[in-house]
């Protein structure tokens, strides 16, 4: 009796741990791949959390109007591999993104890789972020 108790208990233990991988979303589910938007802009905020980081940043609409924008990047230990770290992008910061665009969401999108914008105004260095 005692060995069954062991059994299931191991077997829920296993399930509960496991379940939290179950609710991560498809990217393309969330995000088209045929829908790239390159938005440049100045950045708000670098959050560096999991599931996955976000890049917050401002651009100026073609109406001249300041749109907000949020885009989801890979999880804060993959960014971190590749180089990324806290101060990588700062408040004021100009950036080059290149995103999929949300499906259902104005002004979001999946990252594909971020380019500074150097105070003369050429392209500084390239932070990619894997798809997950």
């Amino acid at each position: 009796m005692k060995i069954k108790l062991i059994i299931l208990s191991s077997i829920l233990t296993g399930l509960f741990v496991s379940a939290p991988l179950f609710a991560h979303h498809n990217f393309r589910s969330e995000f088209d791949i045929n829908q790239p938007v390159i938005v440049t802009g100045t950045v708000v905020r670098l959050a560096l959390t999991n599931p996955h980081a976000r890049l917050y940043i401002d651009a100026t609409d073609d109406n001249g109007e300041v749109v907000h924008w949020d885009f989801e990047l890979a999880a804060a230990s993959s960014l971190l591999r590749r180089g990324w770290r806290r101060n990588t992008l700062v408040e004021g910061d100009t950036v080059i993104v290149h995103a999929a665009r949300a499906r259902n969401a104005p002004n979001v999108g999946n990252v594909e890789f971020v380019t500074t914008v150097n105070e003369d105004g050429s392209e500084g260095f390239t932070y990619g972020s894997p798809r997950e």
